[in-house]
């Protein structure tokens, strides 16, 4: 197979295998996506790969009433095929979501996909991932000839057209309620392209349940959907992916590189649609190109807004702080952050979940990865990238024809011969157009909720485990990874705040949850005399569970009066130091087993004095997660007493700085006067006694060196 030589792309680095499509194309939203795929599996005779973040067996495939095969409910059609065509096998793998997602996921959906009544039809959980991580690529593959990846999932919550039209009556989940307008993309390919994505669920499979995908027997005959454009003919095509494994060594972050890659070798013009932008490393790529000179246009288009006012006060938080650093490099305005807006819509807004990069017309990327540091670091993602060809415009205009209400060969003929921005100039300010994002610094609500920014996107596994399914085949190495019971833990953790959230009640007018509600609702549960007496037993949980202790701090600094707030706070991290500390005592291989050996040597290389002095130096530097550093400590046999008294002089003032802003921050949030001269001055002696430390801390490690 003969692959271009001059391109960027290099397996092993920036993707994983390179080959060639003998057809791609693409799917703009989900009615295109859902038609042409109940079209190629009504062709399948061998075998039918589903792998996906969330799969419903209620997701009606096909909505149009004269079409011949509506209704066509996922479950129900694929128990026909699999009844009707006797060699036919379908395999089903959906990630085995956290509790958190349990009111929003089907209940049982295993059994919904009638695993017990064929011996052919196989559905299965993938639990094998780190704490906090998800299984979220988003492929199918047809009788190993023809493959969909992309960003669309086979649940609720997904289906639309191209016109997002403001009173669609079957853009409804399975529940009967509607949703907002929904815009992604899937690519399409077939030939060897399509074989390397059946190698690659074929991994997944066998990682989440120790056996092996059945080999394919006969040659498959073609089953390209009828009615899909085939964009390119024999086109060079590369996979990427993000797969975070047991062994360090072994971790893959091609998703990431591949990103960098492609941004440093624009020339003319990068076209993005992402549903978040949270990601430092990307960020900086294109500040440095924008900053250079002759930069490229860089168009970005994103949701207006995220889904509810969690996600706003999170994701959209580091979104904003990512934003304003490139609109700070943007020394030749040739960047727009834009969203699309429809009139007919109102003040409804278009999810924009589409993992888009498109880099002088040449270079065409189709996606499950978010702009996120989740999705570089932590979930398992999947990119489709084509390279040396016109697609790259052809998609470009295809998207930019749907955001503008635009005709798409104008779009392109423009794109070719004047550019990005004057193509979307040219086209835009009508009823369908791409707007500014606006974006702001932080407001007072995000302020507060700030801490949580970082647990929603993690940039590395809480923990990491070589445990989980053994590959029954011979040549498996064994190894592979699942959610400990540590992991379990956290998401029984997780869910109970969220429990005890609903069983509160505080939401607005419209039934949306408000942080003011919900606020002074914990603030009034917070003044009850025990209430200190919970929080340090919760210090302890949380701590089990691996979750940040800054967060836990803020959370005290919310709910309590900053002179309860202070030492209900240090007593719950000393509390969760003591907890910490004995089980490291007493587990100390199986801590060690878990904990990569040069964290391990940097903890202990600053315990070996042993006075609290020098261990109070383990919380003035990020070596390790608070949990993480308690546990190497008594693993290592550290002193208690000396690793207690270091912890408060380590981390007191830190104590004392985030208690009393989060405080300042909450008073804004519920209009009380905000300057306290005493408060002021605390703040003040907490920060000058933090950067005294770390003084100190930096001069007694040269000293040590």
């Amino acid at each position: 197979m003969n692959i271009a030589t001059d391109s960027f792309l290099e397996e092993g680095k920036n993707c994983w295998r390179r080959s060639r499509a003998q057809r791609f194309g693409w799917l703009v939203d989900a009615d295109e996506y859902f038609v042409a795929l109940r079209d190629s599996i009504g062709k399948a005779e061998h075998e039918i790969l589903i792998l996906g973040w969330d799969i419903d067996s209620r997701t009606e495939l096909i909505r149009d009433p004269d079409h011949p095969d509506n209704p066509s409910p996922l479950a129900q059609t694929l128990e026909e095929l699999v009844r009707e065509k006797p060699g036919l096998r379908v395999h089903i793998l959906s990630w085995d979501f956290s509790v958190i997602y349990l009111l929003e996921r089907e209940l049982l959906p295993a059994q919904s996909f009638g695993w017990q009544e064929s011996e052919r039809l196989h559905f299965e959980l993938d639990g094998q991932h780190p704490v906090g991580a998800s299984q979220h690529q988003k492929i199918v593959v047809v009788d190993g000839v023809l493959a969909f990846s992309g960003g669309i999932d086979l649940t609720k919550a997904r289906w639309d057209t191209r016109q997002h039209a403001a009173n669609d009556d079957r853009r409804r989940d399975p529940d009967g309620q509607n949703y907002r307008p929904f815009h992604d993309v899937q690519a399409v390919v077939s030939g060897p392209a399509a074989a390397d994505l059946r190698e690659l669920v074929n991994e997944r499979w066998t990682n989440a349940t120790g056996e092996s995908l059945p080999k394919l027997e006969k040659k498959a005959d073609e089953v390209w959907p009828d009615d899909v454009c085939v964009r390119g003919h024999d086109v060079d095509t590369a996979i990427a992916r993000t797969w975070i494994q047991p062994d360090h060594n072994r971790d893959i972050h091609e998703v990431l590189q591949l990103y960098l890659d492609t941004i440093e070798s624009a020339r003319n013009y990068i076209y993005i649609e992402n549903q978040y932008f949270t990601s430092p490393q990307i960020t900086a790529a294109l500040e440095e190109r924008l900053r250079g000179e002759s930069p490229p246009e860089i168009a970005i288009v994103m949701p207006g807004e995220t889904s509810g006012w969690l996600e706003q006060a999170t994701m959209d938080v580091l979104r904003n702080e990512a934003f304003a650093r490139l609109r700070r490099a943007d020394r030749h305005g040739t960047l727009r952050i834009v969203s699309p807006v429809f009139d007919e819509l109102g003040d409804t807004t278009i999810n924009v979940h589409a993992k888009i990069m498109v880099a002088d017309g040449n270079t065409a990327r189709i996606g499950s990865a978010n702009l996120s540091q989740r999705s570089m670091g932590l979930d398992t993602e999947c990119d489709i990238l084509i390279d040396h060809s016109d697609c790259g415009d052809l998609l470009t205009a295809d998207l930019l024809a749907e955001h503008l209400g635009a005709d798409f060969d104008d779009i392109l003929e423009c794109l070719a011969s004047e550019g990005l921005f004057a193509a979307i100039d040219r086209y835009n300010g009508g009823p369908r157009r791409l707007e500014k994002l606006e974006t702001s610094a932080y407001d007072l609500e995000q302020t507060v909720l700030r801490p949580m920014a970082q647990i929603a996107d993690l940039e590395k596994p809480l923990l990491r485990n070589s445990g989980g399914a053994e590959k029954k085949d011979s040549d498996s190495d064994g190894e592979t990874m699942h959610t400990p019971a540590s992991g379990w833990l956290f998401i029984s953790f997780v869910a109970a705040i969220l429990g005890l959230w609903i069983y509160l009640g505080v939401q607005g007018t419209g039934g949306e949850f408000e942080p003011r509600a919900l606020l002074d609702s914990l603030r009034k549960a917070a003044a009850h005399p025990l209430a200190p007496w919970v929080a340090v037993p919760a210090f302890v949980a949380g701590s089990l569970v691996v979750t940040p202790v800054t967060a836990m701090i803020a959370l005290c600094g919310l709910l309590f009066d900053p002179w309860v707030a202070v030492p209900t706070a240090t007593a719950g991290m000393l509390a969760s130091t003591a907890v910490n500390h004995w089980i490291g005592a007493h587990f100390g291989n199986a801590i060690s087993a878990r904990v990569p050996a040069p964290v391990t040597r940097r903890i202990n290389g600053i315990a070996e004095a042993s006075d609290a002095w020098s261990l109070a130096g383990l919380r003035l530097i990020p070596i390790a997660p608070f949990t993480v550093i308690n546990l190497v400590a008594g693993a290592s046999g550290v002193n208690l007493r000396d690793f207690l008294v270091g912890s408060v002089i380590g981390m007191g003032p830190g104590i004392v700085l985030i208690c009393l802003s989060v405080d300042r921050a909450r008073a804004a949030l519920q209009g009380e006067a905000v300057f306290d001269p005493w408060i002021v001055v605390a703040i003040a002696v907490a920060g000058v006694a933090i950067i005294g430390l770390r003084a100190w801390q930096q001069k007694a490690r040269k000293s040590r060196d």
